[in-house]
């Protein structure tokens, strides 16, 4: 299949007509419908409900096309958009508006003579002043406010009660004159972006169409989803309650006959987001033949966006958006700029998850460009976002569900607790990052240089980035530079091992590596930046192995060779060693232990944050930097000592 490139994704309902096919499966849905309908008794009302861009247009575009196109076509088809209609006008002249258009639109159809039309629309212009009187002395301010609290058993008065009767007769007969006469035997009106339109005015349009146009042979489609109906029933109901719900259920049901919800869950979107991530160059085709890199891409959007079209098209415009802005900064820079690309699997996967959470949990990706590594969110982070503690009966609970076992979790829980919205997600928000945990460490990789790697290249379709604008550098130039400045500085520092401090790693993109060993991996620090709160943070990492997990925990280990008392003095050590260190901060030791699959590990993390990259030039802050990781240094030494001590315990008593 050719595939042609384009930058964008369009968000318009599919059009049959032209030849667009069925990207989401939903075609079994829809013969179903078709099917239905064809041999469905008049008159009938049936309601496409669905969420903001579940394709409800769509649908109905496809339903038109088969079922009044054709030579053997059953029906007459009438379709009104019903938010051309409410633009620049008030409640009462929108309604009017469309009952007018519907009439004129059947009378045309129908063949009714003009004449004929001219006065039925003078009956509805009759009874539009007298249901427009009626509103204003019952409505009062509310009419002014664009709520308009119309829906009433009285809503027709009764000097309009007439007039509408004769509106209906009137159009009932020329519709079962015409369907007598053509070989077309109904009519099908198809009303559609009802919920775009003020919910008031939506409601009260249905109990208008239930009034008049309740005639044989006549099948409506209404596009609408039930939340509209809710919030506009609550002028009548007020706040919709376990109590009420009946009463707003009751209105739906009177008015709607045959409910049919769009079946966003079952649309099969792998083939969509695979033609679509090939179509805005975001794959490669040979990336695209990869089955289980686009199933997990399905995955992700499962777990954000969902599958809601709209949705996914959002999503894929902010992909190519990015790839074009990053494209361009590139190209002004007359060189191949290997930040700010991606290349691999795993770092279009993640990019792709970055940019989903971002539309779809903004707090969690504002808290993701705060701290990348997730895995270290902790007490710390949840007091900076001002986060409530959970009780102790909270905490046992969350501790027996493996979604919310761990710190970092719970801090998320407690990020989703001050969001409704999140709150509902939360599960799906854990699976999620739990999901992209378990990837990049698949890949060898680190979280934390994985997804502060690539996090600032979707702050530029992030609404909360216009806070404070992220700074724009190189981060492989700026690494080299800090590097290049530091290693003279930490051998002047370490003289009895300046001959074995270098470059570890030849290649420098996300992170640079400096060791302390003839031999690689060794003793070593990797420096890492990425924008924060429009400054530049520079963080500094390093591994120690410490033992294996069948020794039990690390404390059940340290305490059966008795060297438990020895790790804390190290541990209160380390603690309080950027306290000297004026502008560093520290995450506390015992929150920086690892547990992967056959180890345990300790990953001691430091903070420095600098204005601009100006500033990482300046002597003073590199002999800050170096002050920091020899003293650093020394902690892997004695890492390294207690690590050979727990060794030589466990292999003297053969553990």
């Amino acid at each position: 299949m050719a595939i042609n490139l384009r930058s964008s994704i369009t968000d318009i309902p599919r059009n049959v007509l032209e030849g667009e096919r069925d990207q989401f499966g939903i075609q079994p849905f829809e013969d179903g419908l078709i099917n239905f309908i064809e041999n469905t008794n008049t008159p009938i009302t049936i309601a496409l409900q669905g969420e903001w861009g579940s394709g409800k247009t769509s649908l109905m575009n496809s339903l038109q096309q088969s079922l009044s196109v054709g030579d053997n076509s059953k029906f007459h088809s009438i379709w009104l958009n019903t938010w051309e209609y409410a633009l620049m006008n008030d409640a009462h002249t929108t309604l009017i508006n469309i009952l007018g258009c519907l009439i004129q639109e059947t009378a045309k159809v129908a063949d009714i003579d003009e004449s004929k039309t001219q006065k039925m629309l003078g009956k509805l212009a009759k009874f539009s002043k007298a249901a427009g009187s009626f509103a204003i002395k019952t409505a009062g301010n509310k009419l002014a406010d664009g709520v308009g609290d119309f829906v009433s058993e009285q809503i027709i008065p009764s000097e309009g009660k007439s007039t509408v009767s004769e509106i209906r007769n009137e159009l009932q007969k020329a519709i079962s004159d015409c369907c007598s006469n053509t070989e077309k035997s109904n009519f099908i009106f198809f009303i559609d972006d009802l919920d775009r339109i003020d919910p008031p005015v939506a409601v009260e349009l249905l109990e208008l169409l239930k009034n008049i146009f309740t005639l044989k042979n006549c099948v409506f489609v209404l596009a609408i989803d039930y939340d509209v109906v809710i919030k506009g029933l609550e002028p009548k109901f007020g706040k919709l309650t376990d109590y009420n719900e009946r009463e707003f259920r009751s209105f739906f049901d009177k008015i709607i006959q045959v409910p049919f919800s769009m079946p966003v869950n079952n649309y099969k979107i792998d083939d969509f987001l695979k033609e679509s991530l090939l179509n805005i160059n975001y794959i490669t085709t040979e990336q695209g033949k990869k089955t289980e890199l686009i199933v997990n891409f399905t995955d992700i959007a499962n777990l954000t966006v969902g599958s809601n079209p709209r949705a996914l098209k959002r999503m894929l415009n902010s992909l190519s958006l990015i790839g074009c802005i990053n494209a361009a900064k590139s190209k002004k820079m007359k060189e191949e700029n290997e930040d700010d690309q991606l290349h691999s699997d795993l770092e279009i996967l993640i990019n792709f998850a970055l940019v989903s959470i971002q539309i779809s949990y903004p707090p969690v990706y504002r808290l993701l460009t705060m701290y990348p590594n997730f895995l270290q969110w902790n007490e710390s982070v949840a007091l900076q976002m001002n986060l409530k503690a959970l009780d102790e009966q909270s905490r046992e609970k969350l501790a027996k569900n493996p979604e919310f076992d761990e710190v970092w979790e719970q801090v998320l829980f407690r990020l989703c607790e001050n969001d409704p919205y999140l709150k509902k997600k939360a599960l799906n928000i854990s699976r999620l990052l739990n999901t992209i945990k378990e990837t990049v460490i698949e890949h060898g990789e680190s979280v934390e240089d994985i997804i502060g790697g690539i996090i600032s290249l979707s702050s530029v379709t992030n609404l909360e980035a216009f806070d404070k604008t992220p700074q724009e550098y190189h981060r492989g130039e700026l690494l080299k530079s800090i590097r290049r400045r530091l290693i003279p500085e930490l051998q002047k520092e370490l003289p009895e091992i300046s001959n074995k401090i270098k470059p570890q790693g030849a290649r420098v993109q996300t992170n640079a590596y400096i060791k302390f060993t003839e031999k690689d991996w060794g003793h070593w620090v990797k420096l890492f930046t990425h924008p924060h709160e429009g400054k530049i943070r520079l963080i500094i990492i390093s591994t120690k192995w410490m033992c294996s997990v069948n020794y039990g925990s690390f404390e059940e280990a340290l305490k059966k060779a008795e060297l438990w008392e020895q790790y804390e003095i190290l541990e209160r050590d380390y603690n309080n060693f950027t306290t000297k260190h004026s502008g560093f901060e520290q995450l506390p030791l015992n929150e920086q232990m690892s547990k992967y699959e056959n180890c345990h590990q300790l990953n001691p993390h430091l903070y420095y944050v600098l204005p601009n990259i100006d500033a990482f030039k300046e002597e003073d802050n590199i002999k800050k930097i170096c002050g920091v990781i020899a003293e650093l240094y020394g902690f892997l030494l004695r890492m390294s000592e207690l690590k050979k001590s727990l060794d030589n315990y466990f292999m003297n008593n053969k553990i």
